[in-house]
């Protein structure tokens, strides 16, 4: 079997985007990339208002987005 090198998540809403935070905390070696149709709501994942109430996942998510964001 073949090592997962990249993963992209189409949605970036309310499953999507989080789910894709947490495997790019937990797999440091996988480059997670997430795309979605709105571009408002990608905006909103590089701002620093993020589009999710979720405490221990915007945690997650801006430790792990310190580099360069895929969003």
């Amino acid at each position: 079997m073949a090592d997962v090198k990249r993963v992209c998540c189409i949605g970036a809403g309310y499953v999507g985007g989080p789910t894709c935070a947490i495997i790019a905390s937990k797999c440091p070696d996988i480059t997670v990339t997430v795309v979605d149709l709105s571009q408002a709501r990608i905006n909103e994942w590089n701002s620093d208002k993020l589009p999710i109430f979720e405490v221990m996942v915007i945690n997650t998510y801006n430790n792990r987005m310190a580099t360069p964001s895929d969003f």
